[in-house]
C-alpha cells in the first residue's frame, strides 16, 4: 500500500503564492517545486493529488513528475537552509509536532497551531497561517480542534513537552498574530 498526498501546494503552505521569505530561502527553486520533489524523492509516496483547479496548475507536477530519484546535494542544501532559518527565527520557541503534549483538556490541536506558528515567524507565512487557523472550531472534522484563545494555562501540556515549551503563552501568540477571520470548507 502506498501514501496518497492531498494537495500538497495548499495545504503544504499555499505554495503557489510563497511569502518572499520562503523564495529567497528555496532559490535556485521555487518553493512549490521543491515541496514537490520532496514528496516524489519518497519512495513510500505514490501518488501526489494536486488538486489543480486550472490546466496551468499542471504544469509544475507534470514537468518533474518523472523525477523521483533522491534529493541532489543542492535540493538537499535548500532544506538545511529552511532548518537553519526555522532555528535562528524561533530558538528556544521551536515545536518539532512531537505531539507528546496531547490530549488538551480544551480539545486545542497543539501542535498543528504551533505548526502554524512556526511558519509564520520562521518563513512570514502569516496569510497561510492565517487561513488555516481561521479553519479551526469553523470546519468540521477536517481542522479538528480549538483556537489557542480557549487556553485556560491549565498546565496539563507542560511536563509533556520535552522541549519545555511555554506552550500557554505560544498558543496566545499564535492566537494574535493569525486570529484573521473564521472560514470554511468550500462545500459549507
Amino acid at each position: 500500500m502506498g501514501i496518497f498526498i492531498i494537495s500538497p501546494a495548499d495545504k503544504g503552505g499555499q505554495l503557489y503564492t510563497p511569502s518572499p521569505t520562503l523564495q529567497e530561502l528555496c532559490q535556485p527553486f521555487s518553493p512549490l517545486e521543491l515541496n514537490y520533489r520532496f514528496l516524489l524523492s519518497d519512495p513510500r509516496i505514490t501518488t501526489l493529488s494536486v488538486g489543480a483547479a486550472r490546466p496551468q496548475e499542471l504544469e509544475w507536477p507534470l514537468s518533474i513528475s518523472d523525477r523521483i530519484q533522491p534529493l541532489t546535494p543542492q535540493e538537499i542544501e535548500v532544506f538545511q537552509r529552511l532548518e537553519t532559518q526555522a532555528l535562528t527565527r524561533l530558538g528556544t520557541e521551536k515545536c518539532s509536532q512531537c505531539y507528546a503534549c496531547l490530549p488538551c483538556p480544551e480539545n486545542i490541536h497543539i501542535p498543528e497551531v504551533l505548526r502554524l506558528r512556526n511558519l509564520s515567524v520562521a518563513y512570514d507565512m502569516t496569510e497561510f497561517g492565517k487561513y488555516r487557523y481561521g479553519m479551526f472550531e469553523n470546519a468540521g472534522h477536517w481542522f479538528p480542534g480549538n483556537k489557542g484563545s480557549r487556553c485556560t494555562e491549565c498546565g496539563e501540556c507542560l511536563p509533556r513537552c520535552p522541549e519545555n515549551l511555554d506552550i500557554p503563552n505560544l498558543l496566545k501568540d499564535t492566537h494574535q498574530k493569525l486570529k484573521g477571520s473564521s472560514g470554511r470548507r468550500l462545500w459549507e
